[in-house]
């Protein structure tokens, strides 16, 4: 067996110099439906990371109000509207408060929770927007919301309209 160059390969195995090696039908069938197989991974990668692809949580885009806007709250005062890997973001159903101080009031209270946090401080919208993390379970989050909602009411029904007026002359930051 002699020793040859890399370059003199295709002659040393049977094949002339410009052309190439032919390679067998199963060899071709074997790399098309690797190729495939491949491509079809690819496809399916793209298509799932299309599927999961996160919601952006902006309340102030009025476009993102709008593909919530059909929710239906039948009766409650919150729901849940969307979950994402860390947080669980609800609507609260602001036109059971009948005045503006029970908006401002619950805002306030919603400040001082452990569980629940107000990303949507718009007042003028009928349905802000919170957020829990997903910690929590829903039991407790059912709970925060109707206690906080239950407080609001009490101080509007046991205040006079000159101590709401107070109380809203230095807590009503909101627009």
């Amino acid at each position: 067996m002699s020793w040859l160059p890399v370059g003199d390969l295709r002659t040393a195995t049977g094949v002339g110099e410009n052309e190439k090696p032919v390679k067998s039908k199963a060899q071709q069938m074997k790399k098309i439906s690797a190729l495939c197989v491949l491509m079809l991974v690819v496809f399916c990668c793209f298509v799932k990371g299309q599927q999961h692809r996160p919601v952006t949580i902006n309340p102030q885009d009025p476009a993102f109000r709008e593909k919530f806007s059909h929710l239906s709250f039948d009766g409650k005062f919150y729901i849940l509207a969307v979950k994402d890997q860390f947080n669980n973001y609800y609507m609260a159903d602001f036109t059971q408060f009948s005045e503006r101080f029970e908006k401002v009031y619950f805002i306030n209270l919603v400040s001082f929770s452990s569980k629940i946090e107000s990303i949507d401080n718009d007042l003028s919208q009928p349905r802000p927007w919170f957020m829990a993390g997903n910690t929590y379970p829903d039991k407790e989050i059912a709970s925060e919301f109707n206690e906080l909602r239950e407080k609001t009411l009490k101080a509007s029904s046991t205040l006079t309209d000159k101590e709401k007026a107070n109380w809203m002359q230095k807590n009503d930051k909101l627009k």
